[in-house]
């Protein structure tokens, strides 16, 4: 995956983490907050993540 890719994969991972947040603090769906904090982690570990090449 190029450069331009992954940090587009990881803004979109970003957005909806943060929508899934405002949705779940609003309704307080408990499931949306939940989906928001694997999103970010997903965020997180895509941003530290080594590439073995």
């Amino acid at each position: 995956m190029t450069k331009l890719g992954k940090y587009l994969m990881l803004s979109a991972l970003f957005c909806l983490a943060l929508v899934c947040y405002f949705i779940g603090s609003g309704v307080g769906a408990v499931a949306f907050i939940a989906l928001g904090i694997v999103l970010e982690l997903a965020f997180w570990f895509g941003i530290f993540k080594t590439s073995g090449k």
